[in-house]
């Protein structure tokens, strides 16, 4: 797969990621998702290995357990970012879930003041991978952490995912292990003027973007029929 499937406008990878960095965007474009992309998540997920599936969720997932998992999700209160594909099919996907819990793992009792936290899980496909695609998926997630007052932000995974342990450690987050799990958390800076423009602009750019190769591939489909 070519890397430029998903860069920013179809434009080369050098040009299109150096105007991202001068702008502090994310390097590719990556779209927030809502219930409307319920079901190409859900393609998503269920394209996922059984390894893959079992490395996502820290244990084995049917094609129904899936579909739990999915109709569970209330997008009122957690956020999903995906990377798109050329035929607008999802390459990757986050998903950062608000938790009720304290600094040391332990459930927030009712009444309790505890900090705001949100934990992050990710799965890409076979074919989307090595291409630090899970990195920026993760920094796009932690954005929206810092803009919605998150202070803990977490990642439990097994023991043996590494691209998981790999990205934990490119995002400075401690990481403890135990029982063949790893936990990580990271202490997530206060929002900024700074922080929330950004968002912004990566939220309304990656729409933008997603539209404008929608309107590519059907002129492109005319073409081919003429």
């Amino acid at each position: 797969m070519s890397n430029e499937s998903y860069e920013w406008f179809d434009i080369p990878a050098g040009l299109g990621r150096s105007m991202a960095s001068l702008l502090g965007l994310s390097k590719i474009p990556i779209v927030e998702l809502d219930d409307s992309h319920r079901p190409l998540i859900l393609a998503h997920l269920l394209a996922l290995s059984p390894e893959d599936r079992r490395l996502r969720f820290s244990h084995s997932l049917s094609d129904s357990g899936i579909a739990k998992y999915l109709d569970g999700i209330d997008f009122s209160t957690d956020s999903m970012f995906g990377i798109f594909g050329r035929e607008s099919e999802l390459l990757g996907v986050v998903h950062l879930g608000v938790l009720s819990q304290k600094p040391d793992g332990t459930p927030c009792e009712e009444g309790e003041d505890c900090p705001k936290a949100a934990e992050l899980g990710i799965s890409l496909l076979a074919q989307a991978r090595g291409h630090g695609l899970g990195t920026l998926l993760f920094q796009r997630a932690l954005k929206r952490a810092r803009n919605e007052g998150v202070e803990l932000l977490f990642i439990h995974t097994l023991l043996e995912n590494q691209p998981m342990r790999r990205i934990a450690q490119k995002l400075n987050m401690q990481i403890s292990n135990a029982g063949g799990e790893t936990e990580a958390y990271l202490q997530v800076n206060p929002a900024s003027t700074t922080s929330k423009i950004r968002e912004y602009l990566d939220e309304h750019l990656a729409d933008f973007d997603l539209m404008f190769k929608a309107q590519l591939n059907q002129f492109k489909r005319w073409a081919d029929e003429l």
